[in-house]
């Protein structure tokens, strides 16, 4: 754990009154279990999901060789919306959606978990304050993991997971809206802790202070360089500084 608590991330959490977490990264690692009796990792499932829309013809050259299954479909849906959201593109998108969802519920019962976050989760929710959680992946994986855990019980806003329509998608704000639905105040009273660029995207859009987190040197260097002022490197230090900030 964190020897020394940042002051600044201190403020940002008295002063939210609900923290809105990204799911994959700061609370689980969602495709980290493949050596533990799940196959899939993140860059499989992508390989598997280009294949999917270059049998159907409707491989993006911009992110073909991409390891990332939301990039992925993320993209491929806009595609298809644009071109009306029918036909061989509606087909494809279907079917792409469809193995990620599967992979992601398989894997929420393997995802190892994120040190520092399950902690940091009940002292939020023990203490009185607002969670919720914002993400882009399926809504029942978040809640398979959530409830393998024991920690459903400690969020009291929304688990929010990907969208009908796959084109509001972080960094669409869509998710982050939906999240702050029971919660008293506006997006500056909340506070996000997301891993990703387009979490930092999605909060910026709506307004909401942000913090990052990431385990990697290379993921907290492309947080900053996108404009995060506040990243950190364990989840523990939200725990340091949440304590600081009940006081």
């Amino acid at each position: 754990m964190a020897a020394a608590v940042d002051p600044s991330l201190s403020r940002a959490l008295r002063k939210a009154g609900c923290v809105v977490l990204d799911f994959d990264g700061p609370i689980a690692r969602l495709f980290a279990g493949a050596s533990r009796g799940c196959p899939s990792t993140a860059p499989w499932i992508a390989g598997e999901m280009l294949a999917v829309a270059e049998e159907h013809g409707c491989l993006l050259d911009d992110v073909g060789g991409c390891t990332d299954p939301l990039l992925v479909l993320l993209e491929h849906a806009k595609e298809a919306k644009r071109r009306g959201g029918g036909g061989a593109w509606g087909r494809a998108v279907d079917e792409m959606r469809s193995l990620l969802d599967t992979w992601e519920r398989k894997s929420a019962e393997h995802a190892e978990s994120t040190p520092g976050a399950a902690e940091f989760i009940r002292l939020w929710h023990d203490s009185g304050q607002h969670l919720s959680i914002a993400s882009s992946n399926h809504e029942d994986a978040i809640e398979r993991y959530l409830d393998r855990e024991a920690l459903r019980k400690c969020l009291v806003g929304p688990v929010v997971g990907r969208p009908d329509d796959l084109t509001r998608m972080k960094p669409d704000p869509w998710p982050l809206r939906q999240a702050m639905v029971s919660c008293v105040g506006g997006p500056e009273n909340h506070l996000m802790i997301g891993d990703s660029v387009t979490d930092y995207q999605a909060a910026c859009a709506v307004g909401m202070p942000f913090w990052g987190y990431h385990r990697n040197p290379s993921g907290r260097r492309r947080l900053r360089e996108a404009g995060a002022a506040g990243v950190v490197e364990s989840m523990a230090e939200f725990v340091v500084a949440a304590r600081e900030s009940l006081r």
